[in-house]
């Protein structure tokens, strides 16, 4: 559980110079991760930032509305002026279930941006020292063959024996068996919290999201990866432990209705129910539950092709391991014709956190 933890554990940081980010998806568990954040960190040192696909479902703005009365506080909106079928146009490039360029340029670049700007510099947490990016780093690379750099302080180094031995042991490990092996991802751990990033004011950040470790143990590691050098907080992963169904029902306490989708049989209130990632089953459910919806993406599509001159799909079907396109009018003709589709609602929106760090070529 430590390693889920909002990091306040350590010398130097605190909620007195600590703000708290909450990257708010419109949905229950993006809203519990921003009522908790207040509920620890206080009004004045959160933030909730939304970024707007311009496809959310109307209730979306509803239950937004809600949040910030509820928790008295306003919702920072990050809108690029296009939707999800500007970008594809923009960059030629259709989403699929394996690439989203939808969330990497209308959610997680400007957020990221926007967190960079904010704060620029790095600082240490233990002896509280600026530390200058020519200065060392030890990379490491993980699992996924995305890099790992820590910055070493070098006060720390020559005052804090045990960070200096800790610093030593890895050096030791990267020599004799390299950067990508089992033993130096372990040992970099202890390293790689230390120097964070700091505003110039020297407040630090935590980059609040709404995973829990019982269904989004996966999505957290990919975050987390993907969210570095900015130290993620997981509030949903910290005791109590709560379901989407018992924030439903707090919520109905105080009077709020939940985001309708939920109701609909959604897993999530992101994107109108719609996802390049979400695959047939969720399509055809979209279709069944929301038919004008899905004829809206039908035509875009179908537009999309006659622009780029392709016959390019967002959804694909192999069989007899062949791969082929499918597109949405072909898909919902199949439905009209009585072929059934599988639906497992429990599919986990990828938004803030793509398959790779190195996808998004972040630069940090």
């Amino acid at each position: 559980m430590a390693e889920f933890a909002s990091g306040l554990e350590r010398p130097g940081i605190g909620p007195d110079n600590t703000d708290c980010i909450v990257m708010y998806g419109g949905g229950l568990t993006s809203y519990e991760a921003a009522r908790r954040s207040i509920e620890r960190f206080g009004h004045n040192a959160t933030e909730i930032w939304f970024a707007d696909t311009r496809i959310e479902d109307e209730d979306l703005y509803r239950f937004n509305y809600d949040v910030e009365e509820i928790l008295d506080k306003k919702i920072v909106v990050f809108d690029q002026g296009l939707d999800i079928w500007g970008i594809f146009k923009r960059e030629r490039f259709l989403g699929n279930s394996r690439i989203d360029p939808c969330s990497k340029f209308l959610k997680r670049l400007p957020l990221r941006k926007a967190l960079e700007a904010r704060y620029p510099l790095l600082k240490c947490t233990f002896c509280n020292q600026l530390w200058d990016r020519s200065q060392e780093r030890i990379t490491v690379l993980e699992l996924d063959n995305s890099e790992i750099k820590v910055p070493i302080c070098q006060t720390c180094v020559i005052h804090d024996i045990e960070y200096k031995a800790d610093v030593s042991s890895l050096k030791t490990t990267l020599e004799k068996s390299g950067n990508n092996c089992t033993k130096a991802r372990i040992g970099i751990r202890k390293l790689e919290d230390r120097i964070e990033p700091c505003s110039d004011e020297g407040r630090f950040v935590r980059v609040v999201l709404g995973m829990d470790i019982i269904e989004d143990c996966d999505r957290l590691h990919r975050a987390r990866g993907y969210w570095r050098p900015f130290h993620n907080w997981f509030p949903l992963a910290e005791k109590p432990f709560i379901n989407k169904t018992r924030i439903i029902e707090q919520l109905q306490d105080i009077g709020i209705r939940e985001p309708r989708l939920y109701g609909a049989g959604f897993e999530h209130n992101n994107c109108g129910g719609f996802c390049v990632k979400a695959g047939m089953g969720q399509m055809v459910h979209l279709y069944e539950t929301l038919p004008e919806r899905y004829l809206y993406h039908e035509q875009k599509e179908l537009e999309f092709q006659e622009f780029i001159g392709s016959d390019v799909t967002i959804l694909s079907q192999t069989k007899k391991g062949v791969r082929s396109n499918l597109s949405l009018r072909d898909l919902r003709l199949r439905v009209e014709a009585g072929e059934e589709f599988a639906f497992s609602p429990g599919l986990a929106c990828a938004c803030l956190n793509p398959a790779t760090a190195a996808e998004d070529e972040t630069g940090w």
